[in-house]
């Protein structure tokens, strides 16, 4: 349900009668704020749970934490961030049984995770951390691009030292390990970013463009079909691959986001299950106001059963 007091609440009332077309979709969260959520929505035809149970299926399933009893929306809480977390823990115990094939997430709110304690900067770390995974990369998508990431959640002035070969070509062969077996394209395309203005423009405006080069020529050495690196102010009006590889947050995020925002989905690649999110944040500026758009989610549980 991801941050209590945002409108993942909201966005999954909004969403049932569009899920589950091709599974069963067990929520996670707190059911006090799902009945408050309906309360407030006027929804006559209350949503009917079913209490989740291992090895017993139903049409829409619930494991209800009970974690929230009087909720206030569009607040940063440390309460309501151990929540979020809590929620997460729960779907990873359930992924882990064997009981689902995978997680979808709501938004969370860092700064509550923050204040419960909780020392992660955002989902895709707490996922990679319960898997023991140390490579994985955000890639966000829509039916028009995917865009992957090789630097996430960190400031500006810290990406240009984790610019290395090692890094950039981890986020090359991932993504295209995840184009061919989550996508099922046989022979996936990959476009490379530079990082600065014109690539670099041949080392006058930075030389981080030679480790990048470096990671595509051992890239091309394993047989993956990778370009670049390109200019990315000039690379992303015409998509012609099958995914994009960014340097950095923003530079991958404007235009996957600019071209489709509504449906644009948040998936980690490199973990031993299928996580994916909707592309926008908590929206605490209008949690509970019934203003929220379901169609990230119903976009990201798509695609959660397309890739599983």
């Amino acid at each position: 349900m991801g941050d209590p007091a945002g409108i993942g609440g909201e966005i999954i009332c909004k969403s049932i009668g569009s899920l589950g077309k091709g599974s069963i979709p067990v929520i996670i969260g707190d059911i006090s704020v799902i009945k408050d959520i309906q309360y407030r929505l006027k929804i006559k035809d209350r949503i009917a749970f079913k209490r989740f149970k291992e090895g017993r299926e139903g049409d829409i399933e619930f494991i209800d934490k009970a974690l929230i009893k009087d909720i206030e929306y569009g607040v940063s809480l440390a309460h309501y961030g151990r929540a979020s977390y809590e929620y997460i823990m729960e779907g990873l115990q359930v992924i882990k049984k064997g009981d689902a094939s995978a997680i979808v997430t709501c938004p969370i709110n860092k700064a509550s995770i923050k204040k419960a304690g909780i020392d992660f900067p955002g989902h895709t770390e707490i996922l990679a951390d319960f898997s023991g995974v140390k490579k994985y990369v955000m890639m966000m998508a829509n039916r028009r691009m995917k865009v992957s990431l090789v630097t996430i959640h960190i400031p500006i002035k810290d990406v240009p030292s984790l610019i290395t070969k090692e890094n950039v070509f981890s986020c090359i062969e991932i993504t295209s390990e995840a184009l061919k077996n989550r996508f099922r394209i046989k022979k996936p395309r990959i476009k490379v970013c530079g990082l600065n203005p014109h690539a670099g423009e041949q080392g006058i405006m930075g030389n981080e463009e030679e480790e990048i080069i470096k990671a595509i020529d051992e890239a091309r050495k394993n047989n993956i079909n990778v370009e670049g690196p390109f200019p990315a102010d000039t690379l992303f009006h015409k998509v012609d691959c099958d995914a994009f590889v960014a340097m950095y947050h923003d530079q991958g995020l404007i235009p996957v986001k600019t071209v489709d925002f509504k449906r644009t989905v948040n998936i980690t690649l490199g973990l031993p299950f299928v996580r994916t999110s909707p592309g926008h944040g908590t929206g605490f500026d209008i949690a509970g106001k019934g203003l929220a758009d379901p169609s990230g989610l119903i976009e990201a549980y798509k695609m959660a059963e397309r890739l599983s």
